[in-house]
């Protein structure tokens, strides 16, 4: 869609506005990515991925990023067309969580849809 920030634009804009520059913020997500048994994350991956001639990073490197950048993961996930990797751990635990989330694709849910089961979801675990 036309005018919608990608994944790489988003990450450049947040890391401005925590004024690092890209070799600091690497060097961070490296640090992260390390302590996690990660792979390695340097300054020419993320200059690529912030001008969109990679494809976005894996979910732990997208995990870091948000939190080096105190951005949501979920959406930044999201941007990058990615899935957290909780919501596949979900559905492959729990038949209903299948079921509802096939249900859900299945109705073309609109985003005022998506708000009311949500809402819906926490006025009934609220009444427990």
């Amino acid at each position: 869609m036309a005018g919608e920030e990608t994944f790489g634009e988003r990450i450049r804009a947040l890391r401005k506005a925590r004024n690092l520059d890209q070799r600091t913020l690497a060097e961070r997500v490296q640090a992260r990515l390390q302590q996690e048994g990660g792979r390695g994350f340097d300054v020419t991956y993320l200059s690529k991925i912030e001008n969109g001639r990679v494809d976005p990073p894996s979910t732990a490197a997208i995990t870091a990023l948000a939190e080096e950048l105190g951005a949501d993961a979920y959406e930044l996930i999201a941007l990058a067309g990615k899935v957290p990797p909780s919501v596949g751990e979900t559905l492959k635990a729990s038949e209903g969580a299948r079921i509802f989330y096939r249900t859900a694709v299945d109705l073309r849910l609109t985003e005022q849809d998506w708000q009311h089961l949500v809402e819906e979801a926490r006025r009934r675990k609220r009444q427990r």
